[in-house]
């Protein structure tokens, strides 16, 4: 079997070779089945960058199957974190809610049993487009209610001088006598962040709900002082013992999470530690993974650069971000709705490269690019478009009649009736992309006025269009023919290239920059060009 040069398939070799526990010197049990879980905070807003965790988890499902292995894949609404902040289009009376379970909260428009179920409906609806199969779903809240993890939070009390063991290693204030691995929700206001425990024994924690101070809020205590059982379920583990419990309870045998858990004596190595030491099970094999970026700042409703999975799906495929998530995990991702041609032109290339029509030199280079577009699809491979989204945001805006649009397609050879339906849907997304997300200079106007056009080109400008004219009447061009003939103009007239260049811009499309001239103008209706480029000369 050739080596593993994927990432994912790497994950999958790791998780079916592994021999031994990572805490204990014994051998790690055979699993009939791996289960590779995912999960999402309901807390914040489930934008595309919670699918990042999702979409790479899935692909060690797909390398671990193609091993052989009987995979299932399940999915964890945490949505008994406390409601930290009010998020854009929230009313500010929810401000009352800071500190509460999500789904314990009012859903603010009204449509949904709570504002969990409301983010997590609408999550759900699109994220099977990204991964391409059924994940069984989970809700925390659920569990705990139903009783799931009672045998667990059971385990984890009587081993408390164990736990408490475990989590001073890694602590430079040890935790004392009375510290309790629970968390309770108070019977006074039923926030769960607010109350402070004052003691733990009996099996019971004792309690009394306090204000809370987040980074952005602070959770009103009411004052209460009570009695929590956590046997009831009214209350949660702490998330250093939760995740341990998680994977203890589902049987888990890989997750993903961000890079700030790889550190030694982050909740992932604590967690590892407990599910081996108290449950008796191994640690998961890590999918340590970089956070997403947008335009170099971290993804924030406040910020106003959030980007939604539906928001996504309007100007780019699910294969698209697959493809994004799946290159590196070790590496900072940046988006930018700027640079999503480039995305596209990178895909279209591994595409060409998978189906053996363009060469890579270096044949590892090569393996490696076939099998990441292999894991970025979903259902049948790809064939390359021949069709680059930048050309298609260029026709799109310009043509509005489809006949019209395919008679220009046709002029440059980007257009075959077989792949009508996949160009087209390529242009409805370009299109979308031009009117949504495009930079300005990516946008047309092909109804300039002609007399502010003439206003801002010089004397020569307007010389070397109206010689352009002349030289494109004289005969039929392609795009690559006009962008030489375009050189070899401003050339001859002495005018720097930059400024042939921005007059043509100017003159069809209004603006100082566009796309590469030579295929702008193959693009158009030969007449008008001709016709627009003398008036702008004359």
């Amino acid at each position: 079997m050739e080596e593993a040069l994927f990432w994912a398939d790497q994950k999958a070799e790791e998780i079916l070779t592994r021999q031994r526990f990572h805490y204990l010197e014994e051998a790690a049990p055979r699993l009939d089945r791996y289960v590779v879980k995912t999960s999402a905070s309901i807390s914040g807003v489930l934008h595309i960058g919670r699918l990042s965790d999702t979409i790479r988890s899935e692909s060690v499902c797909r390398a671990l199957e193609e091993r052989g292995a009987s995979v299932e894949f399940i999915w964890v609404a945490e949505d008994m974190d406390p409601l930290r902040k009010i998020p854009e289009g929230v009313p500010k009376e929810y401000s009352e809610y800071i500190g509460v379970p999500v789904t314990e909260i009012p859903d603010p428009w009204g449509c949904h049993g709570s504002y969990a179920e409301h983010h997590v409906g609408e999550y759900l609806e699109v994220l099977g487009e990204f991964v391409g199969r059924e994940l069984k779903r989970y809700s925390m809240r659920e569990e705990y209610r139903k009783g799931s993890f009672r045998p667990y939070v059971k385990k984890m009390l009587e081993s408390l001088p164990l736990v408490l063991e475990i989590q001073n290693k890694y602590r430079q204030k040890p935790l004392g006598p009375g510290w309790s691995p629970w968390t309770p929700i108070c019977d006074g206001c039923g926030k769960i962040i607010t109350p402070r425990v004052l003691g733990f024994d009996g099996g019971k924690v004792r309690y009394k709900c306090q204000d809370y101070t987040f980074e952005a809020a602070v959770a009103k205590g009411c004052g209460h002082e009570g009695v929590n059982d956590p046997l009831e379920g009214k209350g949660k583990l702490m998330w250093k013992g939760e995740w341990a419990a998680q994977w203890a309870r589902w049987g888990v045998a890989s997750e993903g999470a961000g890079k700030e858990y790889v550190v030694p004596g982050s909740a992932w190595w604590i967690n590892g530690e407990i599910v081996e030491r108290v449950y008796g099970f191994p640690m998961p094999v890590p999918i340590f993974y970089e956070h997403l970026m947008v335009n170099g700042e971290k993804m924030s409703a406040s910020l106003g650069n959030v980007i939604y999975p539906r928001d996504w799906l309007a100007a780019a495929p699910p294969q698209l971000l697959r493809f994004f998530y799946n290159k590196k995990l070790m590496k900072t991702r940046s988006f930018s709705w700027a640079d999503l041609p480039n995305l596209y032109d990178e895909y279209d290339l591994h595409a060409r490269v998978y189906h053996g029509l363009a060469k890579i030199e270096n044949e590892r280079e090569a393996r490696h690019m076939r099998r990441l577009y292999e894991v970025s699809q979903l259902g049948e491979i790809e064939r390359p478009l021949g069709l680059s989204f930048s050309h298609a945001a260029l026709v799109a805006q310009i043509f509005t009649d489809e006949k019209a649009l395919i008679g220009s397609l046709s002029r440059t050879g980007h257009y075959k009736e077989e792949r009508r339906e996949d160009i087209m849907g390529r242009i409805a997304l370009a299109k979308s992309w031009a009117l949504r997300y495009a930079p300005e200079d990516a946008r047309l106007n092909l109804a300039a006025d002609m007399g502010e056009v003439k206003e801002r080109l010089g004397p020569e400008e307007r010389a070397f269009l109206a010689r352009l004219a002349d030289w494109l009447a004289s005969g039929g061009r392609d795009a690559e023919e006009i962008q030489s003939g375009v050189y070899s103009l401003a050339k001859g007239m002495e005018l720097p290239l930059k400024s042939a260049f921005r007059a043509i811009y100017v003159a069809l499309t209004g603006r100082e920059r566009g796309p590469r001239a030579g295929t702008l103008i193959a693009s158009l209706e030969g007449e008008w060009v001709i016709k627009r480029l003398r008036e702008a000369g004359s």
